[in-house]
């Protein structure tokens, strides 16, 4: 189920089961859910469930019953449908965070399916690379998913699927093989291609209900070339694989990608798709398969690269995973592995099937170079950071490979790759938090370091290429409105940007000079401002007691850095020299000198009126421009990157247009959002970056900087908050907003209906037991919908002789009780049973009970040459509570109190001791199995 991860455990912690009745009894346990699951949460959840009836006891079952590998940490739980994702986030969100490397309940996911964009991949060596595959899985939205799905929606899945993928023709042309009815010769083919895929017997999968109804509305198709295959209801509702001989993961991606549009546009014309959102991208069975739900592997030969000292480092630092070609927890055999990428979620296709083409054809050079007896770090940077537990858009971006490029690179100001990324070598990142995990030390650094500029210029600012141009607007005449925002809720207003001084270094590199030659340069630009512009400049070198705190006062006063992202990048060096701060006598236009760049321009004022206040920043901007211009020196701009900065993040515009803004109703509303995601705005509070939000007042601004115009990104900021307010306002009058949410209204997965066009009845064709012979449709639609007061139905009853079909020649019984009163809401169906099972036993006849060992006659004298040993059992329900398949473990524990309460009041021959299986001693193990008492699981 791709629910492993080999990091080592931590401590496991565990509320105490007696504390918290039916919370599971987790102290030897080493899975995420035990990790992530607290009595609290377990009290907070226990008695929800989904529109389908899943409960979170479902989803934690295959965790509680498989403890887990000491070294191998599953992720011990499973969604029985999509909205499971949302009704148990409590839980499955930590879940998720720590099985994806703190992947955050707020992050959003990217889809990229354009196979166009994997860079090479059709020339990985043959000679080493034998083969190549990319799978993912799909669901569709509307059915539940295999844990907790019925057979109609099984069989309902089986029919979607199998009709979409009879409308492919071309290479896509296939045909579909169901696994109930299969042919020997059909069967036989399939194994020899090794496309069969058998029933479960792993724990992991069976505990959590994946093997029901077996081998019922399964299926394998495949194209008439055998490289696209497509598997139903196995482990999720289908599984899509391309793959093929050799080392074209080029071509095996494309086919990929084209497959699985074709998939998906024809179940749509069917009126169905599949579930995706933007947080979890596509919506698998197993948390771990979320996002991508992609496996991009190839089975390469590595002999002596696998025997190197450091090759699990390598595959860490690759985000590699390896395994033996016969699957999960198979050894390699000569060498060879299969190799493919170790994340799915966070991470587009593209990205992820990149690192594997990048990280295999290392590998492969590595492998020649040993073979060749260099040392295998002639190929491998040695230098290497090691960023396996970052979370920074350098180090998705960052390979060993490029590095290796880099790495003895230099700016003609002698700025390195290395003094680029150290920032974000030492600040791996918060876990929910993407920083950006590089500076630029000059302007050459752009093109110089492009390789690894490029991708993380398009991962933050929303896609933008290499190839794109950036356009400047700073006409504020073309700004529509932005003087009306209603300053009863918009309380002040900022824009400010930064600028850089062409021919000067940048602050993590420039020189003390440089430094006192930038201050230079803007304090007699800023010295020619006149009118409302004129003001006066405040050196941090020689600034009073008095003018600080005036500073403080006005909020214009900016700190020694000392956020180690800002440290590490050698922000604060010679502090404060050649640093200061710049104001009008108005205090609405502002400019600091050398804090993160070169310089930051910012206009402001209290109340809404943002039109006035980008006019005198794009005024007052332009003038400083001209008077820097007057003196020789320009700005750094160029066509593709707008004004360029020493953090990749400002790129473009520079430009962050902000309001403080009352919100306190629209800000609690579940929608809030995603309404700012529509609008491409973010919020913060109004203390400045990672504060929180006071009295639900907040701080809105753009989102963007690079790819748009100044007058673009302010124009989203104003009628934004229009809409904003407006909203707020809504809400004050207990009025609905969802008209005005912008954007495709959000489909909940509990509103998505479906109507099932199969039938739930089993297929008992070839089943030999009591149920089997006794149920029929009538019978069974009859009884279907009804249930125990304790929620027992009657598919629980019957589903061990549904998956038993039981032997030719041994009559099982194929059905269970889940409590005391299923033999009378299912009567119908256990009366037939108990009279064929007890020879002739009627529904009228009456038992009798006689537990008189006085009467009974003889039985002293049997023979003890012939009779070695002699044994009375039977059994006994507790009334009030479950039977064993359908019990709580609350119930269960009570049972054990009771029963072993009263055990422990026999006396005489009678007295005796209990032995709990858990927590036993080896000693009483072993003698209880000695004495042939021990039962197993």
């Amino acid at each position: 189920m791709g629910c492993g991860n080999s990091k080592p455990p931590t401590t496991a912690t565990s509320v105490p089961h007696e504390t918290v009745p039916n919370y599971p009894d987790l102290t030897v346990h080493n899975n995420w859910m035990q990790r992530c699951l607290t009595g609290e949460i377990y009290k907070k959840l226990k008695d929800l469930k989904t529109q389908s009836g899943y409960t979170l006891d479902g989803c934690i079952q295959t965790g509680v019953d498989n403890p887990g590998h000491p070294f191998i940490l599953t992720v011990g739980m499973v969604a029985g449908d999509e909205e499971s994702y949302k009704t148990f986030a409590d839980l499955f969100d930590p879940v998720i965070s720590g099985r994806h490397g703190g992947y955050g309940k707020d992050k959003k996911h990217k889809t990229d399916l354009n196979f166009e964009n994997l860079r090479g991949g059709d020339n990985l060596d043959p000679n080493y690379v034998l083969s190549s595959r990319v799978r993912t899985g799909r669901s569709i939205r509307g059915l539940a998913l295999p844990p907790w799905c019925s057979r109609a929606e099984r069989r309902d899945v089986e029919k979607i699927l199998k009709d979409a993928l009879s409308t492919f023709d071309g290479e896509f042309q296939g045909k579909y093989y169901p696994l109930k009815g299969m042919t020997e010769e059909e069967q036989q083919q399939l194994i020899d291609d090794r496309f069969l895929f058998d029933k479960p017997v792993s724990p992991l999968l069976t505990c959590a209900g994946m093997a029901r109804d077996w081998p019922d509305a399964r299926g394998i198709w495949h194209n008439d070339d055998k490289t696209f295959l497509v598997w139903i209801n196995e482990e999720d509702h289908s599984r899509v694989i391309s793959m093929e001989k050799g080392g074209n993961m080029k071509r095996v991606f494309q086919r990929f990608c084209t497959g699985l549009k074709k998939v998906e546009d024809s179940i749509k014309s069917q009126g169905y798709e599949f579930m995706w959102n933007p947080h979890l991208g596509y919506v698998l069975t197993c948390p771990s398969n979320l996002g991508t739900g992609l496996r991009a592997g190839v089975h390469v030969k590595l002999p002596k690269v696998s025997q190197h000292e450091d090759f699990s480092y390598f595959l860490d630092q690759l985000r590699l995973q390896k395994r033996g070609t016969g699957g999960v927890d198979t050894a390699a055999t000569g060498g060879t592995f299969d190799i493919s990428n170790a994340d799915r979620l966070g991470m587009s296709e593209v990205e992820l099937v990149q690192k594997v083409v990048d990280g295999v054809g290392l590998l492969v050079e590595m492998e020649k170079a040993m073979e060749a007896g260099k040392d295998v770090y002639t190929v491998w940077p040695k230098a290497y950071p090691d960023l396996t537990k970052h979370n920074n858009w350098m180090a998705k971006c960052l390979t060993p490979q490029m590095y290796h490029r880099l790495v003895d690179v230099k700016t003609p100001s002698g700025y390195t790759i290395d003094e680029c990324i150290q920032t974000g070598v030492d600040n791996p990142g918060h876990p929910f938090i993407m920083t950006v995990g590089i500076v630029a030390g000059d302007e050459e650094c752009y093109t110089t370091f492009a390789e690894l500029f490029d991708p993380i210029i398009e991962g933050r600012h929303n896609g933008y290429k290499k190839t794109d141009s950036h356009k400047t607007d700073l006409e504020a005449s073309n700004l529509q409105g932005g003087d009306d925002l209603d300053p009863k809720y918009v309380l002040s207003s900022r824009v400010r940007t930064g600028r850089s001084i062409r021919g000067y270094t940048l602050p993590p590199w420039c020189t003390r000079a440089e430094r006192r030659g930038v201050e230079t340069v803007l304090v007699e630009a800023l010295g020619k401002l006149e009118g409302d512009l004129q003001g006066k400049y405040y050196p941090l070198y020689e600034m009073d007691e008095a003018t600080q705190q005036q500073l403080i006062d006005d909020h214009f006063l900016f700190d020694k850095p000392v956020s180690p992202l800002l440290t590490s990048a050698k922000m604060a060096r010679d502090w404060p020299d050649g640093r200061g701060i710049w104001h009008n006598d108005a205090k609405n236009f502002l400019v600091w000198i050398n804090e993160e760049d070169h310089t930051r321009v910012i206009s402001m004022e209290k109340g809404g009126n943002m039109k006035r206040v980008f006019e005198r920043f794009c005024d007052g901007l332009k003038k400083v421009e001209e008077n820097v211009k007057s003196q020789g020196k320009e700005f750094m701009w160029n066509e593709h990157l707008g004004y360029v900065l020493t953090c990749p993040s400002n790129l473009g515009t520079g430009l962050r247009a902000g309001v403080h803004v009352k919100l306190p109703k629209l800000s609690t509303h579940p929608l809030f959002g995603h309404v700012l995601e529509q609008l491409r705005l973010q919020k913060r509070g109004t203390g400045g970056v990672d504060t929180a939000a006071k009295g639900g007042i907040f701080d809105i601004s753009n989102t963007d900087r690079l790819g748009f115009s100044e007058v673009e990104l302010v124009q989203k900021v104003v009628d934004g908050v229009k809409l904003l307010v407006e909203m707020e306002k809504r809400l004050e009058k207990k009025k609905d907003i969802a008209d005005l949410v912008p954007g495709e209204p959000i489909v909940e997965p509990s509103e998505v209906k479906i109507e099932l066009k199969s039938d739930n009845f089993p297929d008992l064709s070839q089943h030999n037991n009591h149920m089997a012979k006794c149920l029929t449709k009538e019978i069974y639609d009859s009884l279907k919908d009804k249930k125990t007061k304790n929620g027992c139905a009657l598919d629980l009853c019957i589903q061990t002789g549904v998956d038993n079909p039981g032997h030719p020649f041994i009559m099982t019984v194929g059905a269970v009780a889940g409590d005391e009163e299923s033999y009378t809401t299912f009567a119908d169906l256990f009366d037939p049973i108990i009279e064929a099972r007890h020879k002739g036993f009627k529904k009228t006849d009456s038992h009798k009970t006689d537990l008189d060992f006085s009467k009974l006659n003889g039985g002293d004298d049997l023979d003890p040459e012939f009779v070695l040993s002699s044994r009375v059992r039977t059994g006994r329900s507790i009334r009030g509570y479950s039977l064993p398949p359908w019990c709580s473990r609350h119930e269960r524990r009570e049972v054990e109190r009771i029963v072993s309460s009263a055990l422990g009041n026999l006396s005489g021959e009678f007295q005796g001791k209990y032995y709990p299986l858990k927590g036993m001693t080896e000693e009483e193990q072993q003698q209880l199995i000695d004495d042939h008492f021990l039962f197993d699981k």
